[in-house]
This record gives C-alpha cells, structure tokens and sequence, in this order.
C-alpha cells in the first residue's frame, strides 16, 4: 500500500511554510520535520501526479541543529514548525526571514534591528488553541488534509493542555453531543480556563483574570479578559510585548496617547500614566466592554474608549490633536495597515509612532511608505511570542522627521 511505501530524499531548501523539499523520481517531496541537507528515510502520507508528502521514519544523515521535539505529534501536526530545531537556530532563522523582507524595502532598516527577545519558556507558553471538526475536534495534519486527534500539545501552558487531555480521553463526547465542531480552550496566568464553542453565544460570556507586570511600578496587576475576545497567546511574553510599546511612550511623555485596534486595550492601560490624554479605538464590542472595565478598575479617570473602526475614527483624531505633541499605536491585522489608514496616518503624522506587528512582510512594506518622506525608523525588536513556529512579533519605533 502507497502508505506503507518507505523512499529515501535529500532535503534541499524549506519551502515557504518551513517543509523540507527534495526530490523522488521526478516528484517534489515535501517533508515535515526535516532539515536543509538531510538524508531521510520518510514513509509516504500523500501522493499525487507530481508532489508527496512524507513523514520521516529514520534520519540517515543529521543536521547538527537538529533537537529532539517534545511533542509525539510533531511530525504529522500542522501546529509548530521548528521543534526539531534547537532553539539558537530557531531565532536566527527568523531572523534571517524578517531581514528578508526588511531589506527588500530598504537595507538600512535591517541595521536598525536591534535583537530578537528569546521567550523564557521555549515549551509551555501558548494560551489558547482551537481544536476543529469535522468528527471529534483536532489539529489540522501537515497539509491541511485530515485532522488530528492529538492527546496533547506540549507548547501550551499546563491547565490548556491538561484540559486537552481529559477531553481527549472523553472524546469529546460534551461538544460532539451538541454538534460543536469547533472548540476553544483558553487558560489564563492567574490558572482559570474556559472550554466551549469557538464562536460565543450571548449568553455564553466568559471572564478570565490575567495578571501582568505593570511595566513601570513593576507591580502586578490584574485585567478582566473575556475569554472570546483578542487576547496575546503567548502568556510569558505579554508583560515583556506590552513593556516595548510602554517605554517609549514613557519617553515621549505625550499630551495625546492614541492607540488603534486596540483590543482589551493593554497597551494603552499600561502607559496611561505616562500621557495626559488617551484615546483607544475598537471595533470588537466585547473587546470594547474588556477595555472600558479595565480603565475603570484601574482607576484612569485620563482614558476614553471609542468603539469603532480605526478607519472611520483615527482621521479625525489625527486632525484635532496636535503633531508635536502626540504618539500613536498601531497593532494591525497580519495584512498589515489598510491603504486608507496609511495616508490618514501621512497626513497628520503624530510625533511618535510604535507600529506592532506580527508580520515581517507587512511591516516593512507599511515602514517603506512611513519612512519615504514623514518618518525616521528609530529601531525595531523582535519579540519570540512562539516558540517552535515561524511566527515573529515586532514592535518598530519612529518618530516624525
């Protein structure tokens, strides 16, 4: 049988979701789990006309960056990328990834790249996970083909992937019951998880606590967080994104603090006591009420919260606030910052602007245009939110020329 079929493939080059690609008898082979340079004896999953996927079985010559992953899922799940990578080389490929992108707009940006934050928990840090149907919920395989009835997921802080297991073992009989195909486990820093439907109910609201770091009292504190609303997946490296977006506005001090998608709002409630005024815009309705409980709890008589799109809203912020004296937040979508808010943004450019991203590709396209004529990139750092993946978190720093 074609799934018991065992070929042996040189692996040349990842491709762009980080799969091993080499060649058996004219085919391309794409190979999980697999490092440039490798000799592997892989078992074959798919086969088509010109392309299969396979899985190695035996590693017959090894990279000398290869680890030994955590997981035993690791080779047929979608979910991580590197964990057969040691976590040095992990950081630099992805630095190498966002330089790619950076310098294709303008080498000097890649100059002002100043390091990659390594997360303290390269294991046990992810949040949240989605688990999908059709049949009992899983993990998307290599490929997207099929799911996975995976019976754990190591890089999840433990109450997630405890609770992952003991649905696991109860096949999830709850949700398959009420035909939920689709299922949310969320824990949070203070040990509270929530399980159900990934897409919420009126009447299905649930509140987590999440502690964090108050970046510049280096006091905890804590902020109320439903648990269907954005939140940071990565639990050990919110305090450390939040501090890179606070500090600066601390430097700056500003009269007008405007901070867009905002979310729950966590970086503006953090640097709220470094700005006269601020501003946060939202369209999330939930995330709306999570940042206006928050500013009340915490007492920041300073804040207002705008429930509406940032591009219906920021322009006529921009215009009634003054240049010289404001700084601007913008956490965009991956597809980066919309035509329409990028000129709003060129055309009352505030003093500073903190641009977080978690798409190198976009980033620098959206720098490109910022920096043509309105601003100087200060610095960029990189922050690894996710370990094991490819995924990068930046945070850019610029301010008006």
């Amino acid at each position: 049988m074609a799934d018991e079929k065992l070929i042996t493939v040189k692996i040349e080059k990842f491709n762009n979701k980080y799969l091993g690609v080499g060649r058996h008898e004219g085919k391309k082979v794409l190979v999980p789990a697999a490092l440039p340079g490798e000799k592997i004896e892989c078992k074959i999953l798919k086969e088509w006309k010109s392309k299969i996927i396979a899985i190695p079985e035996n590693i017959i010559k090894a990279d000398e960056q290869r680890a030994k992953p955590d997981c035993k899922h690791f080779k047929l799940c979608a979910g991580c990328q590197f964990q057969h990578m040691s976590y040095e080389s992990q950081l630099k490929l992805k630095k190498e990834r966002a330089f790619k992108f950076l310098e294709r707009q303008n080498p000097e940006f890649c100059t002002l790249f100043e390091k990659i934050i390594p997360s303290p928990t390269p294991y046990h840090y992810r949040n949240t996970i989605k688990l999908h149907g059709p049949g009992e919920p899983g993990f998307w395989k290599v490929g997207g083909i099929e799911i996975l009835q995976n019976t754990e997921c190591p890089v999840c802080i433990d109450v997630v992937e405890d609770k992952l297991a003991e649905l696991r073992e109860e096949h999830f009989e709850k949700y398959m019951q009420q035909d939920i195909n689709n299922v949310m486990i969320r824990g949070s820093s203070c040990g509270e998880v929530y399980v159900g439907s990934e897409q919420i109910a009126e009447t299905e609201t649930k509140w987590l606590n999440e502690e964090i770091t108050d970046p510049f009292s280096k006091e905890p504190t804590r902020l109320m967080v439903p648990a269907h609303a954005f939140w940071q997946g990565s639990t050990p490296m919110i305090g450390r994104l939040i501090e890179e977006v606070a500090i600066p506005v601390g430097e700056h001090k500003p009269d007008v603090l405007i901070e867009t998608y905002c979310g729950v709002g966590a970086f503006s409630l953090f640097s709220a006591s470094k700005a006269k005024n601020v501003i946060a815009i939202e369209e999330n309705p939930l995330s709306v009420e999570a940042a206006r409980k928050n500013k009340k709890n915490l007492g920041l008589d300073n804040m207002r919260v705008i429930a509406g799109k940032t591009e219906n809203e920021l322009d006529k912020l921009l215009e009634r606030t003054p240049e010289e004296g404001t700084s601007l937040i913008v956490d965009p979508p991956r597809s980066g910052l919309q035509k329409k808010v990028l000129k709003q943004i060129l055309a009352n450019p505030p003093r500073q602007l903190i641009y977080v991203s978690c798409n190198p590709d976009s980033l620098s396209r959206n720098l490109a245009a910022l920096c043509d004529k309105s601003y100087r990139l200060k610095r960029i750092r990189g922050l690894d939110l996710f370990p094991q993946t490819k995924h990068l978190e930046c945070v850019a720093v610029l301010e008006r020329i």
